[in-house]
């Protein structure tokens, strides 16, 4: 599991788990509002182009409003996994790793030392969060101003629990 990893680990230092974002669609967070105003616009804007056909005058011009309300409502609903496929977490005996491979950003590759002090907040939920109070330090690319967090795991109970056993130093 160490294999490409010999420029970043320290000596010592091994990779524990490996895992990715839940990939699935999801209907939660600003998804809803966002979608509810798409379809709302892409509506209007399908009544107007049936109107207008039907008193003879140019419909067409409502098409590019019909298609941005259809990509208002589908946007939000599809770039949460869309990142979640490009997204990767690792835990290592010392450290937490987060990457990103996102068009237009680039790679990056952040770690953040999982000493004892470090603040970890699990959500209880399946698929489950995990956030840390810490700041995450770039290894490759540019940070982004995010607070660290395994977003959305689906075995984030024991991810937590492997968390925990590194900052006590049981692993």
């Amino acid at each position: 599991m160490t294999e490409g990893w010999a420029d970043i680990l320290h000596p010592g230092e091994r990779v524990l788990w490996q895992g990715q974002p839940d990939q699935s669609i999801q209907w939660r967070g600003p998804a809803i509002p966002f979608a509810f105003f798409g379809v709302t616009f892409a509506v209007f804007a399908l009544l107007w182009m049936v109107k207008t056909y039907l008193s003879g005058g140019y419909w067409l011009f409502g098409l590019f409003q019909f298609c941005t309300g259809l990509v208002i409502t589908a946007a939000p609903l599809l770039i949460g996994p869309f990142i979640a496929r490009r997204t990767w977490y690792s835990l290592s005996s010392r450290r937490a790793f987060f990457a990103n491979d996102l068009p237009f950003s680039g790679k990056t590759l952040l770690a953040l030392d999982l000493c004892p002090s470090l603040g970890v907040e699990f959500d209880g939920k399946n698929p489950g969060t995990i956030r840390f109070q810490g700041r995450a330090e770039p290894i490759i690319g540019r940070q982004f101003d995010s607070a660290p967090a395994f977003a959305q795991l689906p075995d984030a109970r024991t991810v937590y629990g492997l968390i925990r056993d590194i900052q006590k130093g049981s692993v």
